[in-house]
């Protein structure tokens, strides 16, 4: 299909979403009053969205608590992100979408669409996934600071509630954040225990489970929780140098394996869309499809081979 055909197709599908997602920031930034309506409040496109992907939510969170994993849900506030799972999946179809629409705008109906249709499926998944490295090595960073604090505030006589509220309050985010949260949630009558445990649900860090280990123990048992957290304190301090000794130790390796993993992958891409002609025969026949696959799979082999390697145990 020539240019000027796959244009007239594109145009409408981009007018379209532009509209679509035009009309929903209007909505959501209206005033919150209006005129009364006789017929009762009506549904906004955003709403209606999130009714329309609710029950596929649900399907998919139930099928990964019985995998063992986290829900949607507790992967986007691991990741920090203020998103709902229906919001987040409207993304993920609309990043398919628009790297479909820019295929077809680039290359018309070819093999085009569809692979930067997949690069558009997987690209949120691997943003949230970094996004939740990320703040867990925050997190995980802040612990030192933050046990010393509590450890304090209980040497001053405070109970531990009180205590939790002091390091929401002199900490740094995100613990400043999720602390508060669980000071917010203790107040509102919720138990040290169940508010505790909603915090490993948000932050996956083994560190915070010993902690909140030793203060569920100390709830139930009593004792001198303020040594214990200087122990846990001094423990985890020599942990985190350990960890950052062997990080300086492995940097090359895991460079080497970014590396010769990107490399050939930019470099396909770029000849794929800055060369078409050239590239051709690689997608445009089955041996040139076969052997993409084939050199995609031992290129992500390769990349797991060399992350085991330098990979430091938690």
């Amino acid at each position: 299909m020539n240019l000027p055909a796959a244009t007239i197709v594109a145009i409408p599908m981009a007018a379209a979403i532009i509209v679509f997602f035009w009309s929903i920031d209007k909505i959501a930034r209206e005033r919150v009053g209006g005129p009364a309506d006789p017929m009762g409040p009506r549904a906004t496109p955003l709403e209606l969205v999130e009714r329309l992907l609710r029950p596929a939510v649900e399907n998919l969170s139930q099928r990964r608590k019985v995998a063992g994993k986290p829900t949607l849900s507790e992967d986007l506030a691991r990741a920090g992100l203020n998103v709902s799972a229906p919001e987040y999946l409207l993304i993920r179809i609309s990043a398919v979408a628009l790297g479909a629409l820019i295929g077809v705008f680039r290359f018309g109906f070819s093999l085009g669409p569809v692979i930067l249709g997949v690069i558009g499926f997987l690209v949120p998944p691997l943003v949230v996934a970094y996004l939740q490295r990320r703040r867990q090595q925050q997190f995980n960073d802040q612990l030192g600071s933050m046990l010393q604090l509590l450890s304090n505030s209980l040497k001053t006589g405070y109970a531990i509630d009180r205590a939790l509220e002091t390091v929401a309050a002199k900490s740094q985010p995100p613990v400043s954040t999720e602390f508060e949260r669980v000071a917010t949630e203790i107040t509102l009558g919720t138990s040290v225990e169940d508010a505790l445990s909603a915090l490993l649900l948000r932050i996956n860090s083994p560190d915070l489970e010993f902690i909140v280990t030793a203060i569920l123990l100390h709830t139930r048992v009593g004792g001198n929780l303020a040594e214990v957290l200087d122990n846990i304190s001094d423990t985890l301090r020599d942990r985190l140098q350990t960890k950052r000794d062997m990080s300086v130790l492995t940097a090359q390796s895991r460079a080497s394996a970014s590396i010769i993993t990107g490399l050939p992958i930019l470099l396909g891409l770029g000849l794929y869309v800055f060369v078409p002609g050239y590239y051709a025969p690689m997608t445009s026949s089955f041996i040139g499809a076969v052997m993409l696959v084939f050199a995609g799979f031992m290129i992500l082999i390769g990349n797991l081979l060399i992350r085991r390697m330098t990979a430091l145990e938690t």
